[in-house]
């Protein structure tokens, strides 16, 4: 006998506390699995998954990407090519630079806010440019796909 048989045959003891924190450690895995959290950030009604290699990965910080989606902290992307600029949109309060723009979101006038949105429309409320002129060429690629 080595001495190890008596404790082959012992359940593994853990203690009140211990198996709290896996047990509460496991059902927070299962919710954000649930709601989508671990899914790759999957845009499901797009049928396109926005994951960290997305075009448009960093506008989904703001923006949501799929159709109906939720407001965020920026209005909705879902159709953006082609779409009057600031439009009706009951739950999202636009700058007055922005309705003032008028027009339609070609991938021109795209293109020139997201390289500069404060020199496109003084006063929006879009802070982040992106300087690079091929991210910004393969995000509006990517938004416009993002429709019907």
């Amino acid at each position: 006998m080595t001495g190890n048989e008596d404790q082959q045959d012992t359940p593994m003891k853990r203690s009140p506390m211990t198996v709290l924190l896996l047990c509460s450690g496991a059902t927070i895995f299962w919710i954000l699995a649930v709601s989508g959290m671990l899914s790759g950030c999957t845009d499901h009604s797009a049928e396109r998954p926005i994951g960290h290699d997305s075009p448009a990965f960093r506008c989904t910080v703001c923006h949501s990407l799929e159709k109906n989606g939720p407001f965020r902290v920026a209005p909705n992307l879902w159709g953006i090519v082609g779409a009057p600029k600031a439009r009706d949109r009951s739950w999202y309060s636009y700058s007055h630079a922005l309705i003032e723009k008028g027009g339609t979101w070609t991938p021109q006038e795209l293109d020139a806010f997201l390289s500069n949105p404060d020199k496109f429309a003084p006063g929006t409320a879009m802070n982040i440019a992106v300087t690079d002129p091929e991210e910004r060429k393969r995000i509006i690629e990517f938004l416009e796909t993002l429709k019907d």
